[in-house]
């Protein structure tokens, strides 16, 4: 076998983040000079010196990292002038993960990741151990040689369109989609200069005067927030829709495949021996509807920006159940044993109280001082109180959900964080260890918190509040390391 570049598009990975801000504004120069070569080179040509230099830079770190597809895996040589070499076994595979762009499709090109649960020897922390983009040819080479299982049986599952759409609404993030809009409008602000941000006043001063006339009083920052909030929220919803419509996972042995996506294609090849647990989320609304969705930790699987580790969207308790009867068969959740002890309740619902009580007072102060903005004030309190005042809900059904489940094989964690409800599914032989801990206050009634610690590229912590201490010193016996 013989050393491999990647495919050539990965040149472009090689350079700045940001390098296509430097071509705009050099081809709206040319535009504007009406493609008049000389005096646009005149102009501008310690700019195209710049890129040029950049390109270089980037040709010679890609001439410079090649890779060799093996029978028993795959090795990476890297570097300028200090050479690293290393192979990557395909025994020691978490979860693969492949994607196919929209732009990326016409050249027959692949990004792979391929992903274990040791830290990543070449790229940054946090990164794949191995990040490649590759030919259409070299990754079904790849993807052939990964271990697979010799059997007829295989088990799918669909999500429906309607489940995807509850799932995409579920999960959207306000400040994710903000982050996403930001960066446009500000990466945008420095391609065409004051005109993004002339559209974006007009398009507020237009919602007011519409809103004024059914509402009167409301400010053009009220209606900026809420127009923010709306547009952030859907950049969050659409990219979450476009990225998980046409989700499919299939099982096949201890081999898991999944496949999603609609402009741009994923697929992920994970080890079933590698997932580490799974996670069955809720949020208030979805509890009373008893619907959930199935997430799962495996190295690899869910690990990149924007990436939610799901296996079943949402859909209703009895489905998720068969579902994971199928796909995650060793999995078993359990009702719980250990359960938070009556009459503790403080701990829960405190902080949403100092929420709750903390708005109106810094409310009051605040017009106090600043009378003229009152009306702003006043918007604010309300935003402040409407999340606090649910999550003192949402912790009052916390209190009576939270406690361990043990089982022959698995240990069921039930715990909320934030506003999420989280059943967790753990095989014991995936547990590090267990940490008790106890504040002050709960040394006088004998409770304390249960700390869970599971395997991992990094372990995860689960918290279990309140539970008796010496309930809690039994479970932990067999786990103390």
């Amino acid at each position: 076998m013989m050393m491999k570049h990647q495919h050539k598009i990965a040149i472009l990975k090689y350079t700045t983040a940001n390098f296509w801000l430097l071509l705009i504004p050099l081809v709206r120069g040319l535009i504007a000079l009406r493609f008049d070569l000389y005096r646009w080179l005149r102009g501008a040509y310690l700019d195209i010196f710049v890129i040029l230099v950049i390109i270089g830079a980037a040709v010679i770190r890609w001439s410079c990292d090649l890779y060799e597809i093996r029978e028993d895996g795959i090795i990476i040589k890297s570097g300028v002038f200090i050479r690293n070499e290393f192979l990557f076994p395909y025994n020691a595979l978490s979860c693969a993960t492949s994607k196919r762009s929209l732009w990326q499709r016409p050249i027959k090109a692949v990004s792979l990741m391929l992903d274990s649960d040791s830290h990543s020897a070449k790229n940054k922390r946090g990164g794949a151990d191995i990040q490649l983009i590759v030919p259409l040819n070299d990754y079904t080479e790849i993807y052939n040689k990964m271990p697979t299982e010799s059997t007829n049986t295989r088990i799918s599952y669909y999500a429906s369109k309607y489940n995807l759409i509850f799932f995409s609404l579920v999960f959207s993030s306000t400040l994710s989609g903000a982050i996403f809009f930001g960066t446009l409008f500000i990466q945008g602000a420095r391609i065409v200069g004051n005109e993004l941000e002339e559209i974006f006043i007009n398009a507020v001063s237009d919602v007011t005067n519409v809103v004024q006339t059914i509402v009167k009083g409301v400010t053009p920052f009220t209606v900026a927030i809420s127009l923010i909030i709306a547009v952030s929220w859907g950049f969050s919803f659409f990219s979450n829709l476009l990225r998980h419509i046409n989700f499919m996972i299939q099982r096949c042995g201890k081999n898991i495949f999944v496949e999603n996506g609609f402009f741009s294609r994923w697929k992920y090849f994970i080890n079933y021996s590698r997932i580490n647990h799974a996670d069955l989320r809720q949020d208030l609304l979805m509890k009373i509807c008893k619907v959930m969705s199935v997430h799962v930790s495996c190295t690899g699987y869910g690990k990149d920006k924007n990436e939610i580790p799901v296996f079943v969207p949402i859909t209703t308790r009895n489905r998720v159940m068969g579902s994971m009867q199928m796909i995650l068969p060793n999995f078993t959740v359990n009702s719980n044993d250990l359960r938070t002890k009556k009459g503790y309740i403080m701990p829960f619902i405190m902080p949403p109280i100092i929420m709750i009580a903390v708005f109106p007072a810094a409310a009051y102060f605040a017009m106090k001082f600043f009378p003229a903005w009152d009306s702003v004030i006043k918007f604010l309190l309300v935003m402040g109180e409407i999340p606090s005042v649910y999550l003192l809900i949402v912790k009052i059904v916390a209190k009576f959900t939270t406690g361990i489940g043990i089982g022959e094989e698995t240990v069921t964690l039930r715990y909320c964080q934030f506003y999420q409800f989280h059943t967790v599914v753990v095989p014991k032989n995936k547990i590090v260890y267990v940490r008790l801990t106890q504040t002050i206050f709960q040394r006088f009634n004998k409770t304390c918190d249960v700390k869970i610690y599971t395997r991992g590229e990094r372990a995860s912590r689960h918290r279990i509040r309140g539970i008796p201490l010496a309930e809690a010193m039994n479970f932990a016996e067999g786990y103390s390391g």
